[in-house]
């Protein structure tokens, strides 16, 4: 359904499914924004919202959305409405564990008054937040009382989800799970013990392969080494090592390092997280029928290369990514014999960590380079020089580490699978890129049916 200039805005309270509706909009093919924040509160003021940020996308949800839902109405005529809730109990358990003192007082002062208008306290407070909440839903539900057609009461926590949003929004239903975003628990993985797991397997590789560190300023250095040199990013550095082994050789290794490498990757993530499901590249894949079903998977090439030897073009990696709702959120790329782990986590950024220093950030500053009538970040032709043409086919290294490392703005025409993408992914995420599909210009999906990705850029 094209709405034209009307909008589409979630304005359920924080913590009632909100990130939940906001992913299943993206899917859904709307541009979507999950709070946009506040820098100025003046009750029913419109300029307290960004609205340059609210034309921008088709969607909005979290706050302030909520707070001027008359005002958005009047000012975007003809737009929908979606209301999540939940029950009292568990959205207010939820309030008890995030509006805690100390949060409060990192929060602006606008953010503060807007709180004290809907709750009477910046700091949650039981009683206090309940008469809130059942003050703005009797709100809501008295103004849209004779306008059934604008305004959709969702509870995502309850269950519902694709059957009673798409006819409301006229699209039909996607053959994914209705996404559960933002679950606490998995959120609270810690990255750094999923880097560690990618470690543990690397070492194990390490053992098998008999293969030492590489060390800087080796032969493996590329003939790109004079643009390295322009570059002093640690992280071009690192790649062009990379670049150069995957061209220089790195010899055999037994077929039993696979396995193993699957088998500790698997009891690593499944003692981080039991509940989650693991898809380990060369394993049993699971039918999609079931897989379908899924809001949480890892996504994890143990070697990055599943044939009985290793041909000389192949640098091996252990890759793992977190995909919630389609979504690659967590993504570590190790390189053994580098002994680096590039590795990012939505909305904590991304990072490089060598040997037993201390990690450090990766910094986007994007450049502008014309690539097919296009402005693209990065500044790297897509025709990847310095890699062999073998080399350039063996995207289950170059695209992982490229991305993670910087080079942005390169797409590929040719078929991979999820496993070699879905870690970058998450990095690139994590430093504010996105990794989209060349023809719909839309966020790549994993845990699809073919578990393949086709025509991909950075954005």
């Amino acid at each position: 359904m094209d709405l034209g200039g009307a909008k589409i805005f979630g304005i359920g309270l924080s913590k009632t499914g909100t990130s939940s509706l906001a992913r299943a909009l993206e899917i859904l093919g709307y541009r979507t924004k999950d709070y946009l924040g506040i820098s100025r509160y003046v009750l029913g003021d419109l300029s307290s919202v960004d609205l340059e940020a609210v034309d921008a996308h088709d969607a909005l949800t979290d706050t302030p959305i909520p707070s001027f839902f008359r005002e958005l109405d009047a000012r975007y005529p003809g737009s929908k409405f979606i209301l999540t809730v939940r029950d009292r109990e568990g959205w207010l358990a939820s309030c008890e564990k995030q509006f805690t003192r100390r949060l409060a007082e990192k929060q602006s002062e606008a953010h503060r008054r807007l709180f004290l208008d809907l709750y009477g306290t910046d700091v949650y407070e039981k009683q206090k937040f309940l008469d809130g909440y059942t003050r703005f839903l009797d709100g809501v539900k008295e103004y849209f009382a004779d306008r059934s057609d604008d305004l959709l009461i969702l509870d995502v926590t309850a269950g519902e989800g694709w059957e009673r949003l798409c006819p409301f929004l006229g699209k039909q239903v996607p053959l994914v799970p209705f996404p559960k975003a933002n679950v606490t628990q998995i959120r609270w993985i810690d990255i750094a013990k999923v880097v560690a797991a990618a470690r543990e397997v690397g070492r194990e590789v390490q053992q098998v392969c008999g293969k030492p560190a590489i060390p800087a300023g080796s032969r493996c250095r590329s003939e790109r080494e004079a643009t390295v040199a322009a570059r002093p990013s640690v992280l071009s550095q690192v790649l062009d090592r990379t670049i150069g082994a995957l061209a220089g050789g790195i010899g055999g290794t037994e077929s039993r390092a696979l396995g193993r490498a699957r088998t500790l990757a698997t009891r690593a993530l499944q003692k981080l997280a039991p509940q989650i499901p693991v898809l380990a590249r060369g394993g049993e894949v699971t039918p999609y029928v079931e897989r379908a079903a899924w809001n949480h998977v890892w996504l994890v090439d143990p070697l990055g290369w599943e044939s009985d030897s290793w041909h000389a073009r192949q640098l091996p990696t252990v890759t793992i990514a977190l995909v919630e709702d389609g979504r690659a959120i967590y993504g570590v790329v190790y390189v053994p014999s580098l002994d680096t782990a590039y590795y990012g986590k939505v909305g904590q950024g991304g990072f490089v960590l060598t040997g037993e220093g201390p990690p450090a950030r990766i910094e986007h500053h994007p450049a502008t380079s014309k690539r097919n009538g296009r402005s693209s970040p990065g500044g790297w032709p897509s025709d990847a020089p310095g890699l062999s043409p073998e080399g350039r086919q063996t995207l289950a290294h170059a695209m992982a580490l490229r991305l993670s490392a910087g080079d942005l703005g390169w797409g590929c025409a040719d078929v991979v699978t999820e496993w070699d993408t879905a870690a970058a992914s998450a990095i690139a995420n994590a430093i504010g890129l996105s990794v989209v599909d060349q023809e719909t210009g839309l966020e790549l999906v994993y845990n699809t049916e073919t578990l393949a990705v086709r025509n991909f850029r950075v954005e």
